[in-house]
């Protein structure tokens, strides 16, 4: 039995650009703040953002996801808070 071979097409309004990854991963927050006007986005630049690993036992990562689905935020942006009550601005 001879196997048909089907193409499938381009998804319609698929974005022609191709996606630089080390861009997207350095500027992400810049290339996603489309909701702002175009003259607020041109005239703010984005703070850097740095990725930080951290190994957490089970019990606490489920605790923190808990919490942050009661909020009806992600875990990143509860994380990111509470990091910021306790190290931001202190300068």
């Amino acid at each position: 039995m001879a196997g048909k071979k089907v193409s499938f097409g381009r998804k319609p309004g698929a974005v022609e650009k191709p996606v630089d990854v080390e861009e997207w991963v350095t500027n992400r927050e810049a290339l996603v703040e489309i909701d702002q006007p175009p003259a607020l986005v041109e005239t703010t630049k984005p703070e850097k953002i740095k990725r930080l690993t951290l190994d957490i036992p089970e019990s606490l990562h489920k605790a923190i996801k808990l919490k942050a689905t009661s909020e009806g935020v992600t875990m990143v942006e509860l994380l990111r808070e509470l990091l910021e009550e306790h190290y931001g601005s202190k300068g």
